[in-house]
């Protein structure tokens, strides 16, 4: 009888660069599990990379809930696998350029003063 192997054990194995046939023979699960599985994960890498090429706003949770996978599996394919950094645009207050000229005057003033 076969050992149920979980498939973060085939995908870590695949992503170390086995074969999906070393990977059965190591494991003793059926080739087919592990060819499954390196098609799942290639796919939903293809669905994330557009996803994020489209620039469509959605927050990588969001993406997750979409594909109905954890937040965290989606973090680990953006950094790990793509090689992407995600962060949140934060916005600030602008500076017009008359703005920047009166700090900078105050900020000579203040630095006169003390």
């Amino acid at each position: 009888m076969r050992t149920f192997v979980h498939h973060p054990t085939i995908e870590h194995l695949l992503k170390r660069g086995m074969r999906s046939s070393d990977v059965t023979r190591t494991l003793g699960s059926s080739d087919s599990t592990a060819r499954n599985v390196s098609a799942a994960l290639k796919k939903i890498r293809g669905v994330i990379k557009r996803r994020i090429d489209r620039h469509d706003g959605l927050s990588l949770n969001k993406v997750a809930g979409e594909l109905k996978i954890g937040g965290k599996t989606v973090q680990r394919i953006v950094k790990d696998d793509l090689k992407l950094d995600s962060f949140k645009l934060s916005r600030g207050q602008y500076l017009s350029d008359a703005s920047k000229a009166n700090r900078l005057d105050k900020a000579k003033k203040l630095l006169a003063h003390f």
